[in-house]
């Protein structure tokens, strides 16, 4: 009898437990409930909120409004005119002869008009400046080098000087811009072995076709800055830029590229005079940075490049705009 009784009284307890558990399962799932209303009725208030209260405005265009002004800044080095790329030396990547080398100057110039035309349309641009950066020509400062060439380093320099003349005369012929030509010499162009600092322009063809350039070209809206000396300085409304060749800057690889040995370059060029931008090229490498700008190549990767397992880059050349109110803005290569 006691034994019923026991067992009759578990069961009880045991039904108990389940019908707790039953009501904290019943309870958990209410409490869910709840949360999920009280969602639903904030996202129902929200939306309901925002169908009042909805607000447009009309945007204005400024179309035609040209409240700012710019300059455009064209980039021309590493031309290497006379030089020939042969497709089977560079793994049929590029190829470079004198016939290119026209196309690709005349690109060059069509595309400066071009791409300053479209800045035009939101910016007033009245002033180019023409950086002729050097090694436009190859010459024959290795034996290497006169391997690859097709013209003699005079030939070449009248070679470079017909592309030139040329070409400034499509930009002033095709455009309303004064145009400010500054002039920096290679390190290719030198009729000496080695580079002799002291006097390096006036041992460069390029000093004097530049000096040739300056007596045809000369005009109420042709104006030329040839250096005398390795750096030109030249004021862009209040930023000062430094415009060189760049075979001043030193660099035999490594890890970061071109960019730490520059940066050193220009931190102590700065001591001696400060400027907001550096202008170069050399390195046929087209890299714009805050502060400093380095221009690609017109040749284009070449077999010294592959030898020296030099990154490959295409023919292209650097253009940007100077923003009268917030310095250098735009960049736009020039790609062939």
């Amino acid at each position: 009898m006691l034994r019923v009784k026991f067992d009759t009284q578990i069961d009880r307890d045991k039904a108990h437990n389940k019908l707790l558990e039953k009501e904290k399962d019943v309870s958990k799932k209410y409490k869910k409930a709840l949360r999920e209303l009280s969602l639903l009725e904030r996202e129902k208030d929200a939306l309901l909120e925002l169908r009042r209260g909805q607000k447009i405005h009309t945007i204005k265009s400024n179309r035609g409004e040209k409240v700012s002004e710019a300059t455009v800044v064209a980039c021309a080095s590493d031309w290497h005119v006379e030089e020939e790329v042969k497709k089977s030396k560079v793994s049929w990547l590029n190829e470079y002869n004198l016939d290119i080398a026209t196309d690709r100057a005349n690109h060059f110039f069509r595309k400066a008009i071009k791409l300053t035309e479209k800045e035009q349309q939101d910016v007033v641009i009245k002033e180019m400046v023409l950086f002729l950066g050097g090694d436009l020509i190859s010459g024959n400062i290795n034996e290497d080098v006169s391997e690859n060439c097709l013209l003699r380093p005079i030939e070449a320099a009248l070679f470079a000087q017909e592309l030139l003349t040329s070409g400034i005369n499509y930009l002033v012929n095709n455009s309303e811009l004064r145009i400010t030509v500054i002039c920096s010499c290679g390190n290719h162009s030198r009729i000496t072995g080695k580079t002799r600092i002291a006097n390096e322009q006036g041992n460069s063809l390029e000093f004097f076709m530049y000096h040739t350039l300056q007596s045809k070209l000369h005009s109420e809206r042709v104006r030329f800055v040839i250096g005398d000396g390795y750096h030109t300085y030249f004021n862009i409304y209040d930023k000062v830029f430094r415009f060189h060749h760049g075979h001043s800057l030193r660099y035999q690889g490594g890890v970061g590229g071109i960019t730490i040995p520059v940066n050193k370059a220009i931190a102590q060029w700065n001591k001696a005079k400060r400027v907001d931008y550096d202008v170069f090229g050399h390195y046929h490498t087209y890299m714009p940075l805050a502060n400093f700008i380095s221009n690609g190549s017109m040749i284009g990767y070449n077999p010294y490049a592959v030898s020296i397992k030099a990154d490959f880059e295409r023919p292209q050349q650097a253009m940007f705009l100077v923003d009268k109110m917030r310095g250098v803005t735009y960049h736009f290569p020039i790609l062939f």
